[in-house]
């Protein structure tokens, strides 16, 4: 296997810089006067500036947004004064600070200082995001003098991360790609005996070797029907007859697959390459028809459509038959029944429904971009036959 030697390809100063204004469209429609973030995939996706520090929370990365100054803070250590000086986004200015947690956040609480007494102050919390702050950070932002209005601003953030540059379209397609082409050479890795966490670290080594950066998530499960698979990889080995399946999260750049295939050790049952048919081509033309304007909920009843020709066929679900995906492994929207949220052009989105029957496990989750003339596939569609291993 050659390791590539092109370095991955980041979103570059023009591409942060708007993004940025697009940022400030969205709080002055809000009402919010800035913007505090502490998430790393907020950080890097407005600011540019990475650092793998982030594996530490001695020191916090932040940043800061005001609505009345053009740029946006981003606050640091002092220990990464080099790094940030070669930045070259005119859009970005450095703010340090000498100390710990305690100081990274004096300095930022500092950096909206001059703001009205009572201004709305957004933190990166809320639906799908966490962020990164801290109760000390909350409380300095609400004490007087400045008595400012905190709220959530997920639903803000995410109404532009949504939607995807072409730089992320591409990032998005190589990482999908590095995961099913890692998967399908790796099955000729397999033998039986061998453990989960066994092919899961050979499949790592694949998806380094086809150019990821890292491999974020990559549950492997061997057996059949009610598996557990978000648990770690352990020693169960695998058997004769048994499924294959593989969730694969291989990070390049900024953007990871989140793409999952299966194989079947030994001949498969007509029954079974009939089920592997259908919830192929349900996954297939639930994407098919897919345009700008529906709404997640949209989706899922053309997915309960098409899955009806089958009635007693219950998937094994979280309540969802897919969502969307970016620098997370997951995002909004999600494609439910109760979802209002809208599908937008050039969103990035996920159909995986997933059905346990006939001692096995079926899916086949396809990831593709939408489009006003129909989805623009990034994953290199699953075989039309279920793949099969002979040991």
């Amino acid at each position: 296997m050659n390791m590539p030697s092109a370095v991955p390809s980041w979103p570059d100063a023009a591409e942060c810089s708007a993004r940025l204004a697009q940022l400030k469209k969205h709080m002055a429609v809000a009402r919010v006067d800035a913007l505090v973030v502490t998430s790393k995939p907020n950080f890097e996706y407005y600011t540019g500036f990475r650092s793998l520090f982030w594996l530490s929370d001695t020191r916090p990365f932040l940043a800061v947004v005001r609505q009345d100054r053009p740029d946006i803070a981003v606050v640091l250590s002092s220990v990464e004064a080099r790094d940030a000086a070669s930045l070259g986004n005119p859009d970005v200015t450095a703010i340090f600070y000498d100390g710990f947690t305690d100081a990274g956040i004096s300095t930022a609480a500092a950096a909206l200082d001059g703001l009205v007494s009572g201004a709305r102050v957004g933190l990166d919390y809320g639906m799908d995001m966490m962020g990164r702050g801290s109760v000390t950070l909350v409380d300095r932002l609400r004490a007087a003098p400045n008595n400012f209005e905190v709220i959530e601003a997920a639903e803000l953030i995410w109404r532009q991360r949504m939607v995807k540059s072409a730089h992320e379209l591409a990032a998005k397609q190589d990482a999908c790609a590095i995961a099913t082409d890692a998967f399908f050479e790796g099955l000729g890795d397999l033998k039986l005996g061998m453990t989960e966490y066994e092919f899961a670290q050979l499949l790592k080594q694949r998806m380094i070797g086809l150019g990821a950066d890292s491999v974020d998530w990559l549950p492997i499960r061997f057996g059949g029907m009610g598996m557990s698979y978000s648990r770690l990889n352990g020693g169960i080995a695998l058997k004769r007859g048994d499924f294959v399946w593989a969730d694969m999260g291989a990070r390049r750049a900024d953007q990871i697959s989140d793409v999952n295939r299966i194989a079947k050790i030994g001949k498969a049952t007509p029954e079974q390459d009939d089920i592997y048919g259908f919830v192929r081509g349900v996954t297939l033309s639930t994407a098919e028809r897919v345009r700008p304007g529906m709404t997640g909920g949209d989706v899922f009843a053309i997915f309960q459509e098409l899955w009806s020709i089958r009635p007693g066929l219950k998937i094994v679900s979280a309540g969802r038959v897919g969502h969307g995906s970016g620098i997370s492994l997951t995002e909004p929207p999600s494609l439910m029944a109760a979802s209002t949220e809208v599908i937008l052009e050039d969103m990035v989105l996920h159909v995986e429904p997933k059905l346990e029957v006939l001692d096995g496990v079926f899916q086949v989750e396809e990831v593709f971009r939408v489009t006003a003339g129909g989805p623009e596939f990034l994953t290199k569609t699953a075989p039309e036959k279920l793949p099969i291993v002979d040991l």
